[in-house]
């Protein structure tokens, strides 16, 4: 089955599931802090999954994440797999992004450099589909 190539539609989609995955990853961290438990180690472990598995915050985001993971069913259905990736790579923008406002974390400059490259490489994978479907047409 020939897939679709990127279009604004499914671009929209990918980065809806980003959005939803860093809300996700969000609420599952503010769950996972909340138990006071830190740091985790093989001593305090059983506690540590008997706090979290009654965590509000922490099933809201196990929900979320299914969620997440129909949407992406979606995508891969419509889109192929090696572009859908790359491009789904936004939630590596969105979530330190989010940390920052929600978490107050703190993002190094180096770190800003490397999500540029992430976003840099989600420009030429969105690219490297057209350039492909030119060159097996003739055109390339």
């Amino acid at each position: 089955m020939k897939k679709n190539h990127l279009t604004l539609k499914i671009f929209s989609l990918i980065v809806l599931n980003d959005i939803v995955d860093t809300i996700a990853q969000l609420i599952m961290k503010k769950g996972l802090v909340q138990t006071g438990i830190s740091p985790v180690t093989l001593s305090n472990i059983a506690e540590f999954v008997t706090r979290n598995i009654s965590s509000t915050l922490v099933w809201l985001g196990v929900l979320i994440y299914a969620l997440n993971f129909f949407i992406w069913i979606i995508i891969l259905y419509k889109i192929d797999l090696s572009i859908a990736m790359p491009v789904g790579s936004t939630s590596y923008i969105f979530v330190p992004l989010a940390a920052i406002l929600f978490l107050h974390e703190y993002v190094c400059p180096i770190r800003w450099i490397g999500i540029l490259c992430i976003i840099l490489g989600i420009h030429f994978a969105a690219q490297s589909k057209k350039g492909a479907e030119s060159e097996s047409r003739g055109y390339g």
